[in-house]
């Protein structure tokens, strides 16, 4: 009775725990933000420090010309546009984090306009956070253009494709321009390998580039590409392991890159995230799903290791639009530890109670072993061998915890010597 009570005892400890790290490891909400109640899409964002700003947009014929500072410490939001200057009336433009200023630029004025004129944009504004001051910098020396992504290495941004006309798929182009601060400079870098690029996924791991989905004119593309800047090569990686989307939301943490949100065309909306982890060039799945509306366009950020995404954009029907001005928050290590933790299953060993020399039940392969003391002191350890015995017959009399461990199970089981 000891023995099976102490096993379903050390179970649910370990299933409360891992429940407990779960939980803290969802999508949570957080304040909304401040401005136009009728939220917004194609807003640009990026961190700086450990704050996040978000400004321009659109909603509805509505342009947005706020700044908004998020403080994730606090949970809390700040508008920060008092004499606005710089970015004005700007939506689904770029925006960058380098040497502790942010980059605004590109996109469009009038975006979507019923009413009025679109204008393509390819001006760049650096905002310093500490002074409030937009200063502009040199413009893109290319065509205007909205829907590009972005990437920085080295202190320098990469500014991959984008729409330079005014409808889905019309004018689209593969470019990519670099810009370096220092110099105030723009030279052009070799083409994305699709014939264009636009509303991808972009981020930059241990010095490379990588863009992911988008879409290339009406086709909606899944490939995954890696730049090396010191190359000015692109190199081909995993495809995203879903369909293609595009209106993605994308971030860094832990050395992964993770895409996700999105969607198909205006109606197939996607919930999911994938994360990409360069070192093995593989896809995985984030389990633990957006559990709010599934959207377009929205925005994101990485604070630590917490992401944080919220707005965006969806159509229901022919005509009902919906604007977003949530904002969500996930423990993206919390949620990664979680998923890596190895299922714990119960160990079959015989005979129990032992001598001193037991079998174990399980399936051919690698297993390292640990045996415990019931106090959780280290008493032995080893590889289990080809004829799956265990020798503990220097071990004094009692009940021990053995644990198995391979590549992709850990088992453990309660034995008791006798001797």
């Amino acid at each position: 009775m000891r023995k099976s009570l102490f096993f379903k005892k050390g179970l649910t400890c370990i299933a409360t725990v891992l429940a407990m790290q779960s939980a803290q490891a969802q999508w949570v909400k957080k304040a909304d933000n401040l401005q136009f109640q009728v939220g917004r899409w194609g807003g640009m964002s990026a961190v700086v420090g450990n704050k996040i700003y978000l400004t321009g947009g659109y909603a509805n014929n509505q342009w947005l010309n706020d700044l908004q500072e998020y403080d994730p410490a606090t949970g809390s939001w700040k508008n920060l546009t008092t004499t606005p200057v710089g970015p004005l009336n700007r939506s689904a433009g770029v925006a960058f984090t380098i040497n502790g200023k942010m980059y605004v630029g590109l996109g469009a004025e009038n975006f979507l306009s019923t009413t009025g004129t679109q204008k393509n944009l390819k001006d760049l504004w650096e905002f310093t956070p500490s002074t409030g001051a937009w200063v502009q910098k040199a413009s893109l020396p290319d065509s205007p253009r909205t829907e590009s992504s972005v990437f920085v290495v080295n202190n320098k941004a990469y500014i991959v494709g984008g729409n330079g006309g005014f409808g889905v798929g019309v004018n689209n182009t593969n470019q990519v321009w670099e810009y370096d601060p220092a110099g105030n400079k723009w030279t052009k870098k070799a083409n994305y390998p699709e014939t264009s690029i636009a509303t991808a996924g972009a981020f930059a791991i241990n010095g490379k580039g990588y863009v992911s989905n988008g879409r290339a004119g009406t086709d909606y593309l899944k490939k995954t590409y890696e730049y090396n800047p010191t190359s000015n090569v692109w190199t081909p990686k995993a495809d995203f392991p879903d369909s293609g989307r595009y209106g993605v939301v994308s971030f860094v943490v832990d050395n992964k890159g993770f895409i996700g949100l999105g969607g198909i065309g205006y109606y197939n909306y996607k919930s999911t995230f994938y994360y990409y982890d360069p070192a093995t060039d593989k896809w995985s799945y984030l389990s633990g799903n957006w559990t709010a509306t599934p959207r377009l366009f929205s925005v994101s950020a990485a604070v630590g290791n917490k992401a944080y995404v919220g707005c965006g954009w969806r159509l229901d029907g022919t005509s009902t639009q919906t604007y977003f001005r949530d904002w969500y928050e996930m423990d993206v290590m919390a949620k990664l530890g979680v998923e890596t933790t190895p299922t714990i299953n119960k160990l079959n060993v015989y005979p129990n109670p032992s001598t001193g020399v037991v079998h174990v039940d399980v399936e051919n392969g690698k297993y390292n072993y640990t045996v415990y003391s019931i106090t959780g002191q280290k008493a032995a350890t080893g590889l289990l061998g080809a004829d799956k015995i265990i020798n503990l017959s220097d071990l004094s009399q009692g009940q021990y915890i053995l644990e198995l461990v391979s590549e992709k199970q850990t088992y453990r089981s309660i034995i008791s010597l006798s001797k």
